[in-house]
């Protein structure tokens, strides 16, 4: 199916020359994105801006817009956010006027921008809880880079971060993962503590930096972002509707955040009768997972459909465990979902998916719409501009629990012999005793389990060792 030229942003600079610039640098460096651009007719003071800049909230409130300003007119950037619209966040490019600038560092700032609408966070220090609308008091150490995540630490985090650092973590913590593996954790507008998680599979560390333990209660943080996340929500399902209509809508669901709130999404807009959830069975699944799915589809209403991919039958006929360096269990993954897609795919069909910008750079750079795995499929990732933090409230929002994985500590869900599964989800497992005894009555598991410890060369666990015998 050919791509549709929809737009999920609008960007806004002063002048016609600045719109010339960043449409040259949409067409080098973001073809596929349909991102319209516009102006505020040149206009200069901050009054007027901000006139021009509610008219376009007016003509189209749910569309998400960027205000792209030159150096200078950054001392205008603070009063426009605060009396602009909530879909706008604006930028400053670092050069005196954004036509000045070279493409390539256009399409960069572009990426910052982008990061903005993801990270933006303040503290509201009446109520007590961080707030996405920015209007706040600002926190610490906190810049908007392309690569950057925020989540709130909910569960056992605090508690895994406690045990790491050997002090206390308030409740439901602010985290934000940096560069290298570096997380910054909020208590309030200060750093409490910093984690640093390793790809390489060495412990997880923490230590604490200072300030205060503060606890913030879930329910008031879901309630002070209420109105926040039902704008994300209005703005993604509107990019949906702008697509037309379809005779199939398909959501890849992996049981996992992302996918769980592209479908709470895809029912929104389409209705439950209308969506149909595909959940993919690698055979290597955690059990909580499984079990998270089929309650999650009882009570949503939807039909779900399960397909089989069969890595546990592949690695017990001889294939290797899957390696960042040869993740082959990713591609019969993939190969499982386009297949039975193709088959249920009928008419015009739409396959809405959890792409996030933050996942990885290759994601971040895919356009959000882009053709599906067969002629009459359209892929679209509505999600794409949101953060973990946004995803996490907007499930609990919708009524529904998050998976039992992620109370657990987790971060990303996948299956139990992922290479991607670092250290953090290793203790995490270690200290959840009932799943990880469950687990260990698979022979699959128990390999991959004593492949990480040889290369750890150390227990997570100091008190005790999750295989006997492989520790030393």
């Amino acid at each position: 199916m050919e791509c549709i030229d929809e737009a999920m942003l609008r960007i806004l600079v002063r002048a016609g020359k600045d719109a010339a610039a960043v449409r040259a640098a949409l067409e080098r460096f973001y073809q596929g994105w349909g991102i319209d651009v516009d102006t505020l007719r040149g206009v200069r003071s901050v009054d007027d801006m901000l006139a021009r800049i509610w008219e376009f909230f007016d003509k189209d409130p749910h569309r998400l817009m960027i205000l792209l300003l030159g150096r200078e007119d950054a001392s205008k950037l603070h009063e426009i956010e605060e009396k602009a619209p909530p879909t706008l966040f604006a930028h400053v490019v670092p050069r005196s006027k954004v036509r000045n600038a070279r493409l390539e560092l256009i399409a960069a700032e572009i990426a910052r921008a982008r990061a903005k609408i993801r990270l933006r966070t303040a503290w509201d220090k009446e109520r007590r809880v961080f707030v996405f609308t920015g209007r706040g008091e600002p926190l610490e150490r906190l810049s908007y880079e392309p690569s950057f995540e925020a989540f709130i630490g909910i569960g056992a985090f605090p508690r895994l971060v406690e045990l790491l650092s050997g002090g206390r973590i308030g409740e439901n913590p602010l985290v934000l993962r940096t560069h290298g593996g570096l997380h910054l954790v909020y208590n309030g507008p200060s750093v409490r503590a910093e984690l640093e998680i390793s790809d390489t599979g060495l412990a997880p560390r923490a230590r604490i930096l200072g300030g205060e333990a503060v606890d913030v209660s879930l329910n008031s943080l879901i309630e002070a972002n209420r109105g926040y996340i039902g704008v994300l929500e209005e703005a993604s399902a509107q990019f949906l509707r702008s697509l037309g209509e379809f005779d199939t809508v398909i959501v890849p669901w992996s049981g996992g955040k992302d996918s769980t709130a592209a479908l709470l999404l895809a029912i929104k807009v389409y209705g439950a009768e209308r969506v149909t959830a595909l959940y993919v069975d690698t055979g290597t699944e955690f059990p909580a997972t499984r079990h998270y799915v089929h309650r999650v589809a009882d009570k949503l209403g939807i039909r779900l459909v399960e397909a089989y991919a069969g890595l546990d039958k592949a690695l017990r006929n001889g294939m290797p465990l899957p390696s960042h360096d040869n993740r082959w269990c990713t591609g019969l993954k993939i190969e499982t979902i386009e297949r039975k897609v193709r088959e249920l795919a009928r008419g015009r069909a739409l396959l809405v998916i959890g792409d996030r910008d933050a996942e990885s750079p290759r994601r971040s750079n895919r356009p959000p719409i882009r053709p599906g795995p067969a002629s009459n499929v359209l892929a679209v990732a509505p999600l794409k501009l949101w953060s973990a933090a946004h995803i996490q409230l907007y499930i609990l929002l919708k009524g529904l629990p998050l998976n039992p994985m992620y109370l657990a500590g987790f971060y990303r869900i996948g299956c139990y012999m992922c290479p991607a599964l670092r250290s953090w989800e290793i203790l995490s497992l270690s200290t959840d005793r009932k799943t990880y005894i469950r687990l260990l009555k698979s022979p699959i598991f128990r390999s991959f389990i004593s492949h990480r410890l040889r290369r750890s060369h150390k227990t997570l666990l100091k008190e005790e060792c999750p295989l006997e015998g492989m520790c030393s």
